[in-house]
């Protein structure tokens, strides 16, 4: 009997350290050809997914199934490498994104990250814009289903707030109205900002 709690106890501790192994070996596999190994990428096509919150991925990784999220860059290149994982897949490898530690990018303009600096933690009341620092995080760094968006590559951060102008990703109804009050300057600045946290 005690050989047999002993071995359950086993199991349950060497449980995460297993799914971080078939995470890395799914990252791998299937994502480090465009996210980089661990998740850290030099393209700025692609998004860095070192150190993203594990329920914002699986949301992302389950909408890129479903095809709910129908953004271009989402049917060129996620519909069909996500139509393979699973449940199980999906969680080993958001797990194993959220534990790999984070890239950050370096300040390119200091005038635009200082603007971009001033909306993201104070935001733009005149036009609406909320400090995305109050869904985001102090730094940017997203935390449960919000995405860390520090140390992104600007022109992928760029891009991506200029679909929420669309409705390209539904889910995130939320994005839509903020950036309505945004100009080009601002999203520049913001991106700018954000690449070098």
């Amino acid at each position: 009997m005690i050989t047999r709690i002993l071995f359950l106890l086993g199991l349950i501790v060497a449980m995460p350290v297993l799914a971080a192994e078939e995470g890395a070996k799914l990252d791998r596999q299937l994502c480090s050809i465009c996210h980089g190994p661990g998740g850290t990428t030099s393209s700025e096509l692609f998004p860095q997914l070192a150190g993203q919150p594990a329920p914002y991925l699986i949301n992302q990784l389950k909408g890129f199934r479903d095809k709910s999220r129908a953004d271009q860059n989402a049917k060129r290149f996620m519909w069909g490498v996500s139509s393979r994982l699973t449940d199980e897949d999906i969680q080993h490898l958001a797990s194993f994104y959220e534990q790999q530690p984070p890239l950050h990018g370096t300040v390119t303009n200091t005038a635009e990250s200082q603007l971009g600096a001033r909306i993201f933690t104070q935001g733009m009341a005149d036009k609406g814009v909320p400090p995305c620092m109050s869904c985001h995080g102090e730094r940017g760094e997203g935390h449960g289903e919000i995405p860390r968006l520090a140390g992104q590559h600007e022109t992928y951060l760029k891009r991506q707030l200029k679909v929420f102008y669309g409705n390209d990703r539904p889910a995130a109804t939320a994005m839509h109205e903020v950036v309505k009050g945004l100009s080009d300057a601002d999203i520049q600045a913001i991106a700018q900002y954000l690449q070098a946290q």
